[in-house]
């Protein structure tokens, strides 16, 4: 191989070896949003607010929304996180993680969970198509399509 085709090669080489170690991204329907706390007291995680999606009852809260989170988040709103409220949440407890299932659009049953960084999980609503990068650290996410009403 001459220089020339070498070094035409290696820009190929370096890019394939990131999408290797990021893999592929999956167009997905976000059927989950959920806040994990991690008490500093106790071994066992809270799920402080469960948002689910299903095309009968739209987006809804599974359960009750923790303490924690209930004087800043209404029943009907998005689950949103603000400067303030994760300030608050990382005093208080020792990890807060922001947590997705999102499955294949059209496939109820290939499903996977993954955490975002809180910037891509607010900008993520219950029923929203996105393109999502699944990593064993946490997913790297790109909003393809909104539902057009919001609850």
């Amino acid at each position: 191989m001459n220089r020339r085709a070498f070094i035409a090669l290696v820009p190929s080489i370096a890019l394939s070896g990131c999408l290797t170690r990021l893999g592929l991204a999956d167009r997905v329907e976000i059927a989950r949003k959920s806040v994990r706390l991690q008490p500093s007291e106790t071994a066992d995680p809270i799920d402080a607010a469960v948002r689910r999606y299903d095309s009968d009852e739209r987006a809804y809260y599974d359960g009750e929304i923790h303490d924690a989170l209930a004087d800043e988040i209404g029943a009907d709103e998005p689950l949103v996180l603000s400067d303030a409220l994760v300030t608050d949440l990382q005093r208080e407890f020792e990890s807060v993680e922001y947590r997705i299932r999102a499955c294949e659009t059209g496939a109820e049953d290939d499903c996977r969970r993954t955490t975002l960084v809180r910037e891509d999980f607010n900008e993520l609503e219950v029923g929203d198509v996105a393109d999502l990068v699944f990593r064993s650290s946490g997913g790297l996410v790109s909003v393809h399509e909104r539902r057009e009403e919001r609850d």
